[in-house]
């Protein structure tokens, strides 16, 4: 179909060619070689070298910036002059590095970027999403049979950099949806911190868990997923932290789990795991079946996951991180809108639920 306009709309801005010149081409060629730059960074250990270079910094206030040569670079990681120089050209030309002007030629890290892209013990830092984005590259191949193969791609295993990257994205979105809660339901909370117990369908390995069980303390704490590795490494974590008394980790089906377990948990968190599940109906609602009975009578299900609408209905502000996880997981992946998911749940025993959004953040708070 060709639309053609006779007249041009006043009420609209004109976009020019040269508009569209500098988003598709420099704006494109900057975002890419950012996560370019950003991954090879990492993976060739520059970025963690930084970074325990300002944990052995006598400062005691936060570092804003951190100082280095290429030729110091080169000589502490035993890495090829010229690509480091290279690289450090392009981190620059991007905006992740500046020049040092307090001494000869040296650079530094530009402000922000040691919060957002080197300690990952930041809240602030979003180098995993990064690294995903980053990791997407090599497996174009793959992506592009499943447009060929209506959907059938061969079998691949991740690499555990990627997998590891993508637990911890996911967590970061868990610990988003956690500042939602605890933001508009403060008293669960508090009644929660006192000996609670807390189930995560789902935990994978255990990065969100580890989220939750820094923050509230006295809670118990069961992680039950299907992944071994997944669980070899969430217990990992559990040992790491010293948590063995209050944090329990297993590896079984949800439904299994519902039949065999006698515990009955104040909170139930089911963190971007439903779009995973066996795309049958009748199995997801078995699975909200044992939900159900694992849950007091006073407790809650929070949902975090990805809402995303149909192709076509109207432009909401934010959706590139929604589309994105759409786009990336859909050869397994089925998601729901509101809608579509309000009309699952009025078929699962639970009486209530709410949605609540706010910025990029959503969650569903399920009753029973």
């Amino acid at each position: 179909m060709v639309k053609i306009i006779s007249e041009p709309n006043k009420n609209k801005q004109e976009i020019t060619i040269k508009d569209q010149m500098k988003k598709f081409l420099l704006n494109s060629l900057y975002g890419f070689l950012t996560v370019l730059m950003f991954g090879l960074g990492r993976r060739i250990g520059i970025l963690d070298y930084l970074l325990e270079k300002a944990k052995a910094s006598p400062k005691e206030e936060n570092i804003s910036s951190i100082s280095f040569t290429i030729d110091e670079l080169s000589e502490k990681l035993n890495l090829d002059y010229n690509y480091v120089d290279a690289w450090a050209h392009t981190a620059l030309e991007c905006g992740i590095l500046e020049i040092d002007d307090s001494c000869e030629r040296c650079l530094k890290t530009a402000p922000y970027v040691f919060d957002l892209l080197i300690d990952r013990k930041k809240s602030t830092y979003v180098g995993d999403p990064l690294g995903a984005f980053y990791y997407l590259a090599p497996y174009q191949d793959l992506i592009l049979e499943a447009f060929k193969e209506g959907g059938t791609i061969p079998n691949y295993e991740f690499s555990d950099e990627v997998i590891h990257d993508i637990n911890r994205m996911s967590a970061r979105f868990g610990t988003l949806i956690e500042n939602l809660f605890s933001k508009n339901f403060g008293k669960f909370c508090e009644k929660l911190q006192n000996k609670g117990m807390v189930l995560e369908a789902g935990c994978g390995y255990g990065y969100n868990l580890q989220v939750w069980a820094k923050k509230y303390e006295n809670v118990r704490f069961v992680g039950i997923d299907i992944d071994p590795k997944a669980i070899i490494f969430a217990k990992s974590l559990v040992n790491e932290n010293k948590w063995d008394e209050r944090v329990q980790i297993h590896e079984i089906p949800i439904n299994e789990y519902a039949k065999k377990s006698t515990i009955k948990f104040d909170l139930i968190m089911l963190n971007q795991v439903l779009h995973e599940m066996d795309h049958d109906e009748n199995y997801r609602l078995s699975v909200f079946n044992s939900l159900y009975s694992l849950l007091n009578y006073d407790g809650i299900l929070l949902v975090g996951e990805s809402m995303i609408p149909d192709t076509f209905a109207p432009k909401q502000k934010l959706l590139l991180f929604d589309v994105l996880h759409k786009f990336l997981e859909a050869r397994f992946a089925g998601f729901y809108n509101e809608k579509t998911f309000t009309d699952f749940i009025n078929l699962t025993p639970f009486t209530k639920s709410e949605f609540l959004k706010e910025g990029g953040n959503a969650i569903w708070v399920i009753r029973k």
